[in-house]
């Protein structure tokens, strides 16, 4: 989080007038650290991934590291912290990361219009744990059943991601990862 409000200090005005200290420190790149896929640049991944929580939560949720902001710079923050986060992704020349973590926002985007914020947040330690690891052919069918709106496959999507960590022995980093993803801090 500290390399996301240096970014934003850098940007200048108007964010940078409301940073403030987060209340709790992230934990979502634990899982990211573990992953096959994205342990040899497990800072980037996780600082691209805070980036991208980041604006989700300007969007959706409440700021961690923005305070005092109104509705409309909240969506522009928002929409400037997923830009970085991806930014940062493609830097990695990561296409399939990019994909993934793409996914991720359009279908909660989605999944939020259709008043079923609950399910948005379910699906990111699922994406999460494609960043880690890699989605292959049954993640992505699941995500195109989950995006048409298809029942259980939110549910499918959770067993893959639990039978992918257990696969790997990340089942406690994926466990942190569901902890971190506080239902608390976005507007039901």
């Amino acid at each position: 989080m500290s390399r996301l409000r240096e970014w934003v200090i850098e940007e200048g005005e108007p964010l940078a007038s409301s940073l403030q200290e987060p209340s709790e420190a992230p934990s979502l790149g634990e899982l990211v650290a573990e992953g096959a896929r994205t342990s040899a640049d497990a800072a980037e991944y996780t600082l691209v991934l805070e980036a991208i929580r980041e604006g989700y939560l300007c969007h959706y949720g409440e700021a961690r590291i923005l305070a005092d902001a109104d509705a409309d710079l909240l969506l522009l923050a928002g929409d400037l912290f997923y830009a970085y986060g991806i930014r940062r992704l493609a830097g990695l020349e990561d296409l399939e990361s990019v994909g993934i973590l793409s996914d991720l926002i359009r279908i909660a985007a989605d999944l939020h219009a259709r008043g079923e914020s609950a399910r948005a947040e379910r699906l990111w330690p699922v994406q999460i744990m494609a960043l880690s690891c890699g989605s292959g052919p049954d993640h992505d069918d699941l995500l195109k059943r989950l995006e048409e709106g298809q029942d259980g496959a939110l549910e499918t999507l959770e067993e893959w991601s639990r039978q992918t960590a257990d696969n790997r022995g990340m089942g406690r980093a994926l466990n942190a990862t569901r902890e971190a993803i506080d239902f608390r801090s976005f507007r039901l």
